[in-house]
């Protein structure tokens, strides 16, 4: 109880950051997709260097045009990552194009894991900065989101491991004993109308995204799978939820209950506002 206690008041206190503090979180994920970026662009210059004098011989046409092939494939992603980090800074939502894959993330994620690993930076680190940018981006494209089909997704190990009531089917066979955070949940979502889903994988949690087309999702998971679901779920909004273990990975974990009711705050909001009234003009 000491240890979910702790837990708990951490997540608080994460909670009641400065903006400044808040902000500081962010920058070892946008910090390494700039590295990686400048690793993309050497190799895109390296190999660019190496082939420019046969294609110069061949046809300086060729020449030209793979250069200016070369310098799109590079501006690309450096326009997709300055204006990710102005909005993940600012809240100004700068993002474009609107509800299409993330070609800057899905290219400069996986180099950035990989530089981080060469320098020996803790890989849940990046994974928690990549959430609380995510978490940023969500919040600054809160006018061009609806709201109004919100799915929250939770990790089949929040129930304790003596329960044996099947959730994953339905959530609503769990009978609130207390024991742990899934009756406040189910209390949650039935308080709001929201649909909440019990997941033991990555496949189920897909199936369910596919099945319920939700206009956003709240996750609770652990820094891993928060981050394999947020990169599949794109460009659906997502906001992430890291669970707590005080028992250890994928056994016995809680959640700060009042992050996800932030989380829920956040959605209603932007249904409320998709519903208000323009003015006439």
């Amino acid at each position: 109880m000491e240890q979910n206690q702790t837990a708990i008041l951490n997540r608080q206190a994460i909670g009641n950051e400065s903006a400044w503090r808040r902000a500081w979180r962010k920058l070892p994920f946008l910090g390494f997709c700039w590295a990686s970026l400048i690793t993309y662009a050497a190799v895109l210059f390296l190999i660019l260097y190496l082939i420019q004098p046969r294609l110069q011989t061949i046809n300086p046409v060729l020449n030209s045009v793979t250069i200016a092939l070369f310098s799109l494939m590079f501006l690309i992603p450096s326009g997709g990552l300055s204006l990710i980090t102005i909005t993940a800074l600012s809240g100004i939502d700068l993002l474009y194009p609107h509800r299409k894959k993330s070609v800057t993330v899905r290219l400069l994620f996986p180099i950035a894991i990989f530089i981080g690993e060469m320098l020996r930076v803790n890989r849940n680190t990046l994974r928690v900065s990549f959430v609380k940018v995510n978490n940023a981006l969500t919040l600054a494209q809160s006018k061009r989101i609806r709201g109004e089909r919100v799915l929250i997704l939770l990790p089949h190990c929040l129930q304790i491991d003596v329960c044996n009531r099947k959730i994953t089917n339905d959530i609503n066979n769990c009978i609130n004993c207390a024991r742990c955070h899934v009756g406040s949940l189910v209390e949650l979502g039935q308080k709001h109308g929201i649909k909440i889903e019990v997941v033991n994988g990555g496949t189920l949690a897909r199936r369910r995204i596919v099945q319920f087309r939700p206009d956003g999702i709240i996750a609770v998971a652990c820094e891993r799978d928060l981050t394999l679901g947020i990169l599949d779920a794109y460009p659906i909004p997502v906001y992430g939820v890291i669970n707590d273990r005080p028992y250890g990975p994928c056994h016995n974990t809680c959640v700060d209950m009042s992050l996800v009711e932030e989380a829920v705050k956040f959605f209603e909001s932007t249904q409320k506002a998709s519903h208000k009234p323009s003015a006439s003009t």
